[in-house]
């Protein structure tokens, strides 16, 4: 397969293509808006595999990752030996195989319907100084940390994308949720202890509804053993 990179003055086309091919093409579409209106494609590389007709889009880092083994999620094998055979060696380059399976749930317009903040809490926004919280609830923040700041992950997370949080009455951080860099809702999170409170619902569907006010597609990627846990009430598959 051939790797064409896509240049700026033929975005507004590639937009337009990809949203003819809505539902299947809900990831590259919403991600390549998405770094789009936050101006974030100048640090980006759009590349597909031909080029006026496409049927794969891939949109990495323009500097290569100092990650040795980072997986690609969301690309058909074909796709993924095209990024590995452009290095001369399978040891030069910075792309490996995820064998992960992930499935994709849209949640349409119509099925956000806002649910009732219980008494003693208040819903918020994250920032700064949720970052220690954040972090520590993170089960893979030690693991992330070895090879890049997690902490500048998250803040450059939460400074560039929509997010949630739910907080006590004294400012406790307990529920959160965050758009991540492909567009997804992900990263959601309820302290243990409230988990009875249905913040986790409430979370999602106030991020879901923010996210529809932007004019964005509201989706999640699920890992195949994740599916019995499905915050997205309402959410339909659309692989």
């Amino acid at each position: 397969m051939a790797v064409r990179q896509v240049l700026p003055e033929e975005y507004d086309e590639l937009d337009q293509k990809l949203e003819k091919e809505l539902p299947l093409s809900i990831l590259g579409l919403v991600h390549f808006r998405l770094m789009r209106s936050k101006h974030l494609l100048r640090e980006k590389m759009v590349l597909v595999d031909s080029w006026p007709h496409v049927s794969v889009l891939v949109i990495v880092d323009r500097q290569v990752c100092r990650l040795k083994s980072k997986r690609f999620v969301g690309c058909s094998t074909d796709v993924i030996d095209a990024l590995i055979g452009q290095y001369k060696s399978a040891n030069t380059c910075p792309f490996q195989k995820d064998n992960c399976n992930t499935f994709v749930y849209a949640l349409p317009a119509e099925n956000i319907v806002p649910l009732a903040m219980p008494d003693g809490f208040r819903e918020t926004e994250l920032t700064e100084r949720h970052l220690d919280a954040v972090i520590k609830a993170w089960p893979y923040s030690e693991e992330m940390d070895k090879i890049a700041s997690v902490e500048k992950w998250f803040k450059y997370t939460i400074f560039n994308f929509p997010t949630v949080c739910i907080e006590t009455d004294d400012e406790r951080p307990v529920a959160w949720e965050m758009q991540q860099e492909y567009g997804g809702l992900g990263m959601l999170h309820v302290e243990p202890e409230y988990r009875r409170n249905k913040l986790g619902s409430i979370v999602t569907r106030a991020l879901a509804k923010k996210l529809t006010k932007e004019g964005q597609l509201v989706f999640c990627g699920i890992f195949i053993q994740q599916l019995a846990f499905k915050e997205l009430s309402g959410s339909r598959l659309i692989f």
